[in-house]
């Protein structure tokens, strides 16, 4: 019986100290798995984020994987002041007030490994009523292309995208560092249209950017025939961009480039041709209008230039427009416009500078290291010649030269304050804004925008 109650006490003595055993190697097994998620946790370099000026990205540990979703908000308020002085001294004032969402866009990208690359940027802004409670249009959309990047050769984009342009047509309106481009780029209008595109994107050196577009569609200067319902033509337009970037010591920077474009029908047809622009956006008429007849083809492009010295930047910008009348047609010789623009602009607080986007050849944003915020002051000369004696109908063009003043204040790199004021002489346009074609009248506007992205 004694043998028995020791042998059970052994038993029971081995039983608990196995047990601890087990359990004691349970807790070190897991601490060590603890340590080894840890060190995987540690090591793994996937993570979503939000950037400044970057929208929200996630993007996996290697590199290759990444969701990026953006968005940018523009709410514009203008007055416009215009006064008319008829051919035989009638006077006649024009006074209006606008207010309206000038851009409202939300963008999602995607890179999916080995350089492959989705874009989808709708714009909702025209589907807001504005303040004339005109109902608008519906959803534009913008970007939605596919992309390859090819190491050592640049990027192939597929789908509707931006052309290769001029500086400021090509600059971002998150950059743009006036409300609206010069009125010059309306000849251009290359818009977001379908195609193939091509990229240098930083594959040669950040110094050197080559854009080349082949694209199709009825935007541009070939819409009047859209709205008057004729826009079942396409067009083609082949158009190339060249920038060269060089920075001087720590602060000197320049970029020279050009670009040219050449749009025809895509059956060689002859078309009317429109070139409209209305100065300030909520302005419905438009002080710029030229309509040519029986156009087979027309190109247009010029040089641009960018200079930066720490607070300082400044730009200039010339554009020729050449159209190219059917054979046939001895009515009227080929027709040619001009337009430029010249831009400077000084930091006066916040240790803030204009960036230049080497790989892109546009203007980049702006730098500011200020926690209160950079405001910088601005002007812009531009001037428009669109007159020609063989303009068809009752118009001969518009000539235009526009002084802007104004500043810019950058609360953060997601909000910023822009405030326009101009003053415009203009000489003949559209028999909307004045009763004939020998018409001079001024314009006055105040503009401001309140603008937000991320």
């Amino acid at each position: 019986m004694n043998k028995l109650l020791v042998t059970g006490a052994i038993m029971v003595v081995m039983g608990f100290s196995s047990q601890a055993v087990s359990t004691e190697a349970q807790i070190d097994a897991l601490q060590n798995e603890i340590l080894r998620i840890k060190q995987e946790m540690a090591s793994d370099k996937s993570k979503a984020y939000f950037k400044k000026g970057k929208g929200l990205s996630i993007k996996s540990s290697d590199g290759k994987y990444s969701f990026q979703i953006k968005g940018r908000a523009m709410y514009d308020i203008s007055q416009v002041g215009g006064f008319h002085e008829g051919q035989l001294g009638e006077a006649d004032h024009y006074d209006g007030f606008g207010a309206e969402f000038r851009r409202l866009r939300f963008s999602i990208k995607v890179d999916a490994g080995d350089g492959w690359g989705f874009a989808f940027q709708p714009d909702f802004a025209e589907t807001v009523q504005d303040d004339a409670n005109t109902i608008g249009k519906g959803t534009d959309v913008k970007d939605a292309l596919i992309s390859k990047k090819i190491k050592g050769i640049g990027k192939f984009t597929f789908g509707n995208a931006k052309s290769a342009g001029g500086m400021y047509e090509n600059t971002s309106s998150n950059n743009i560092l006036m409300m609206e481009r010069p009125m010059y780029n309306e000849f251009a209008n290359l818009a977001h249209r379908a195609g193939v595109h091509y990229d240098t994107g930083g594959a040669f050196g950040k110094n050197l950017h080559v854009k080349i577009s082949m694209t199709y569609g009825n935007e541009g200067a070939w819409r009047q025939e859209q709205e008057d319902g004729d826009g079942t033509e396409t067009s083609w337009n082949h158009s190339v961009a060249a920038h060269y970037t060089q920075t001087l010591g720590k602060k000197h920077q320049y970029l020279i480039g050009g670009s040219y474009s050449m749009e025809r029908p895509l059956n060689d047809n002859a078309r009317d041709v429109s070139f409209r622009q209305q100065g300030v956006h909520t302005l419905g008429e438009k002080i710029v209008d030229s309509t040519l007849s029986n156009i087979i083809s027309f190109g247009y492009g010029g040089p641009q230039v960018i200079y930066t010295n720490g607070p300082l930047f400044a730009s200039a910008e010339y554009f020729f427009i050449t159209g190219d009348r059917k054979g046939s047609y001895a009515v009227y010789d080929d027709y040619s416009a001009q337009g430029g623009a010249i831009y400077a602009q000084y930091f006066v607080n916040g240790n803030a500078n204009v960036k230049i986007s080497g790989k892109k050849g546009v203007i980049g944003g702006v730098k500011c290291k200020s926690a209160t915020g950079c405001t910088a002051v601005k002007a812009m000369f531009e001037t428009i010649d669109s007159r020609d004696s063989e303009l068809n109908e009752s118009s001969s063009g518009t000539h235009a030269k526009v002084l802007h003043v104004g500043f810019n204040h950058y609360f953060n790199s997601n909000v910023r304050l822009m405030v326009d004021l101009a003053r415009g002489l203009y000489l003949g346009g559209h028999t909307d804004w004045i009763r004939d074609q020998t018409g001079r009248h001024t314009m006055t506007s105040a503009q401001t925008r309140l603008h937000f992205k991320f």
